[in-house]
């Protein structure tokens, strides 16, 4: 293997608290009810726009769900960095990545624009030479684009490269892109839903993340 991307939410950084807070607010200003952190588990993982129409009620108005998705979005904005932070051993993880000829990207579901920001505030000196946020002209994960697009720019098979996330969306997408798929099991999403979707290799720890990796990895 010549490369990994990584899913951003709830592989490199846990930010369930903060997104689940961030949601709740914009739903009491239009008199809805919030949810649990553990229900927002279940909410994240295929965009801002779809977290929004699960976490209102059911039959929301289209034109509804848009000023709850752009309030979300302005207080989101607002508190990005609040109670986030990277997962235990990322940081150990990503410099033992760094001292191999590995080439490392994030793909996330996140806004493109939040996205990036973590990247710079968290990573900016952790090796990603790709960093790609949801955007309008690239189909979400788990469609191939976003993957296939970062495999293009590294020049590398899609075949010689992991990707590494803690959900099915994430299980899917490599699927897709014919990658090599790695699930995370500290992330928001169950050990079941990882295997059900055929998940290639699963990670207890950053640890065993690392051992995967650099058994596959190419050496030369």
């Amino acid at each position: 293997m010549k490369a990994v991307i990584f899913d951003l939410d709830g592989t490199l950084i846990n930010s369930l608290q903060n997104i689940a807070d961030c949601m709740n607010q914009a739903l009491k200003e239009f008199g809805f009810d919030g949810h649990s952190t553990q229900e927002y588990k279940y909410f994240i993982g295929e965009g801002s726009l779809t977290l929004t129409k699960r976490a209102v009620p059911h039959n929301t108005s289209q034109e509804i769900i848009t000023k709850v998705y752009n309030n979300f979005i302005k207080i989101y904005e607002e508190n990005i960095y609040k109670n986030t932070q990277p997962y235990d051993g990322i940081y150990t993880l990503l410099k033992k990545l760094n001292k191999t000829n590995l080439k490392l990207g994030i793909l996330s579901n996140k806004p493109h624009q939040f996205t990036k920001q973590f990247a710079i505030r968290l990573f900016n000196d952790c090796g990603f030479e790709e960093v790609h946020g949801q955007k309008e002209n690239i189909a979400p994960k788990p469609d191939a684009a976003g993957a296939l697009k970062i495999a293009q720019s590294f020049n590398i098979k899609p075949e010689e490269i992991f990707y590494v996330g803690d959900s099915s969306t994430d299980m899917k997408t490599a699927t897709n892109a014919k990658m090599k798929s790695i699930g995370v099991l500290w992330g928001f999403r169950p050990k079941e839903e990882l295997i059900e979707h055929k998940a290639d290799f699963l990670a207890q720890d950053c640890e065993q993340l690392w051992d995967i990796i650099n058994t596959h990895r190419c050496k030369v």
